[in-house]
């Protein structure tokens, strides 16, 4: 040890500092990188998961905004109005529900953006060159927003186009990509 009681191993020099203080640096600066990129992943993912439910519940959000009753003037007359707002936890003053108006409100809000978007991705699809742009709508179409009755499965589907299976499932999925984008915008 030297007279001040310090080792001169421990010093460390203006250099060294320097040197520590840029690798510090760089490994925070990467893992800010890496946490970013798996942030956007993650939304990428979370909006694709998104659309794929909208697509699945499609036809629930059309009933639900067409036939929920919110309002006394929309009973009809054999209906029991009482039972209705008893069963619906409401006061017998009230005469309309406000939550399930609201409800029907953000579901008609929603509806009109979706059918929107899937009235541009339908365009695109089918006055696209590509055969398989106009088989994604098809797909999409098929599976999600025709009648239940009319619903295919992706065999049947393959089956009609000529197809292997595989080819609807990759169909679907980018088509999934492309509304995911018309619908939520493009994630960074």
């Amino acid at each position: 040890m030297s007279k001040k009681g310090k080792s001169p191993a421990t010093s460390i020099t203006a250099e060294q500092r320097r040197e520590i203080i840029g690798i510090t640096s760089q490994v925070a600066i990467e893992k800010y990188q890496k946490a970013m990129e798996n942030h956007r992943k993650e939304a990428r993912d979370r909006r694709l998961h998104n659309t794929k439910l909208l697509l699945e519940r499609y036809r629930s959000f059309v009933v639900h905004s067409e036939s929920a009753v919110y309002d006394a003037t929309q009973v009809e007359d054999d209906m029991d109005l009482e039972s209705l707002l008893d069963l619906m936890d409401c006061k017998h003053e009230q005469v309309s529900v406000e939550s399930v108006r609201d409800s029907v409100a953000r579901t008609r809000l929603l509806l009109n953006h979706v059918d929107l978007m899937l009235g541009y991705f339908k365009y695109h699809c089918e006055h696209s060159p590509r055969v398989e742009d106009a088989r994604r709508y098809r797909v999409i179409h098929l599976s999600y927003l025709v009648p239940e009755e009319e619903q295919k499965t992706f065999q049947e589907i393959a089956d009609e186009e000529g197809v292997d299976i595989s080819t609807i499932y990759k169909d679907q999925k980018a088509a999934i990509r492309q509304l995911s984008a018309l619908l939520f915008g493009v994630v960074e």
